[in-house]
């Protein structure tokens, strides 16, 4: 009897700690890109540090604390940063196993489009349902830029570790004559 590499222990905890390390290596591309579009931003604006100041001020104060201005000191910036950090690292790890799975199951595509899509949609959603009033003072445009950028560069990763799953996408569009 033989037996597949699966099923190797040792296999598989190479495999899950490669994953978990190429999530973790994801999430920190997808929280950098973000941080210094934000950085970029408030610079550009005069006022550095403004944007994770703000975020960290409603995380620690609440949103009517913010309302009156930012706090910007390093205990909101760091909290803030630490929690978005916290954040993008979970959804790489969640996006490396879906790639894994995606190399295997093509149709992973559909889930992982609708991943980004909802968590595009989450960040507006959230900020209505808290009432923080967040978007409006960061403006939309720029979250969204951020977000796509995150995307972007967090994929960018995964395909150059996953280079397979190109090819699984054009299967997707492949027809089988009927008969």
């Amino acid at each position: 009897m033989t037996v597949g590499q699966a099923s190797d222990p040792a296999v598989r905890v190479s495999r899950n700690s490669d994953m978990l390390l190429d999530g973790l290596f994801t999430g920190m591309i997808g929280a950098l890109v973000v941080a210094v579009w934000f950085l970029v931003l408030d610079v550009a604006a005069g006022r550095p540090l403004y944007t994770p100041a703000l975020l960290g001020t409603v995380l620690l104060h609440g949103a009517a604390v913010a309302a009156n201005g930012p706090i910007i000191a390093p205990l909101e910036i760091a909290a803030y940063t630490a929690v978005h950090f916290v954040a993008f690292v979970a959804v790489g790890i969640v996006f490396s196993q879906l790639m894994n799975l995606f190399e295997r199951f093509p149709i992973m595509f559909f889930v992982l489009l609708v991943l980004f899509l909802s968590l595009q949609l989450g960040v507006f959603v959230a900020d209505a349902a808290l009432g923080t009033q967040m978007i409006g003072r960061l403006a939309p445009w720029s979250v969204l830029i951020a977000n796509l950028l995150a995307a972007a560069g967090m994929a960018w990763y995964q395909w150059l570790r996953h280079p397979s799953v190109l090819k699984s996408v054009e299967r997707l569009w492949e027809h089988e004559p009927q008969q």
